[in-house]
């Protein structure tokens, strides 16, 4: 029997994570930003919330449009079916690993905005999970955010981007999103290994 489409987006847990986030994103915008960006002397101001909330707020609204847009795509095109929890406990990994990269290998950068950094590392770690079932795709979208991190590590091409949101693009944010994506899915590979039911009956042998 066919049912409305918004009632099976609701029964999804990928689109309830993006009906749950994005007006969130959108409350803290406007409360104001400057409350919960990333700053550079969040240590010794004891700030540490920071470092999580960085990722939910955004440097205008039409950089939070953008995000969320790129959200949406993500659930749209990969549809990972991931538990709600799921998604908030590898966008707060995330989150807090780009933030403790900034502090440690951009001290250059004095304050940061914005969820582009966990999105790609989001699209890179739904990608990995999609791989069993369509590994085409999924090559398609790892390639595509990696070709992207390089390009713009090595200028390859200037997106604008910037001109766009009205800000500087802070693109090693993208960097460590990827590679925090690879952290966790290497983490988790590992993990799942260990427990994997036929390696436990073999070590019980």
């Amino acid at each position: 029997m066919w049912k409305p489409t918004w009632r099976r987006i609701w029964q999804s847990p990928d689109w309830r994570f993006v009906a749950a986030i994005v007006p969130l994103m959108a409350l803290l915008q406007a409360i104001g930003p400057e409350y919960f960006r990333y700053e550079s002397d969040w240590i010794s101001t004891g700030e540490s919330w920071r470092i999580f909330t960085a990722h939910w707020v955004h440097v205008g609204w039409l950089h939070l449009l953008l995000n969320g847009l790129g959200l949406m795509v993500c659930v749209s095109l990969i549809k990972p079916e991931w538990s709600v929890r799921r998604w908030l406990v590898n966008s707060i990994v995330m989150a807090v690993g780009i933030s403790i990269m900034l502090t440690l290998y951009n001290p250059e950068v004095r304050d940061y905005a914005g969820y582009s950094g966990v999105l790609y590392g989001l699209y890179v770690l739904t990608a990995i999970s999609l791989f069993p079932g369509d590994r085409l795709i999924a090559l398609l979208v790892i390639a595509a955010i990696i070709i992207k991190v390089m390009m713009e590590q090595f200028k390859f091409y200037d997106f604008n981007t910037g001109d766009i949101i009205g800000a500087h693009v802070v693109v090693d944010a993208h960097l460590y999103g990827l590679l925090m994506a690879i952290a966790i899915a290497l983490i988790w590979a590992t993990y799942t290994m260990n427990h994997s039911p036929t390696r436990q009956s073999n070590s019980h042998e």
